[in-house]
């Protein structure tokens, strides 16, 4: 083993255990990381702020404050309204109609915006019709991870697929290269949900 190999995994076990230990914030973590892998030479600070310039990180940022904006203007209320409007207080109906609407959001916001967008929306449905937040939780967080996967914006994952493809001079993925796919494993999962899982 070569002393690079040896300090890239000595950065590795400590971000792992201060990432576990939750003693200090993620992103300070990452930027501790990112700081140390300059000191010790295994990137030059050209290559350390290189991924900042990349298109899927300026994206993802950008769905952040979508989100954000999303929710201080009041968007979470006209949602949490329209779910209970549709659903009434059936649990399968309600399943449904939250991973839909989980899922169409998350198509062209980040997955994790979604969640925290709607978190607040179901927690107050559940409260008013007396379920327990815990059945209806998972489905949001099945609903926004599976709506990611029906666009190329809908996870980061897929942006750096897309950006490295055009890196390599290859042709891109469209917006909606995935729907065909994720729509129907959005639906299949929806439907496994409300009919099997909520018994589980």
């Amino acid at each position: 083993m070569t002393l690079q190999i040896g300090l890239v995994l000595a950065i590795l076990v400590v971000s792992l255990m201060l990432f576990v230990s939750e003693k200090l914030r993620m992103d300070l973590i990452a930027l501790m990381v990112l700081g140390t892998l300059v000191l010790t030479g295994l990137v030059t600070p050209p290559e350390a702020v290189a991924g900042f310039s990349n298109a899927a990180v300026i994206a993802v940022w950008a769905m952040f404050i979508l989100s954000d904006g999303l929710t201080r203007t009041g968007i979470a209320n006209v949602i949490g309204h329209n779910v209970l409007w549709l659903a009434g207080r059936n649990e399968s109906r309600m399943i449904v109609v939250i991973m839909l609407t989980a899922g169409t959001l998350s198509a062209f916001m980040n997955n994790i915006g979604v969640a925290a967008l709607m978190l607040p929306v179901v927690i107050d449905i559940a409260r008013r019709t007396r379920i327990p937040a815990s059945r209806l939780l998972m489905p949001l967080a099945y609903g926004s991870l599976l709506g990611g996967l029906t666009t190329m914006i809908g996870t980061p994952p897929n942006l750096l697929i897309s950006s490295s493809l055009e890196a390599a001079g290859e042709a891109t993925f469209g917006l909606f290269d995935f729907t065909p796919i994720g729509g129907g494993v959005l639906i299949a999962g929806t439907a496994f949900v409300a009919l099997f899982g909520r018994h589980l």
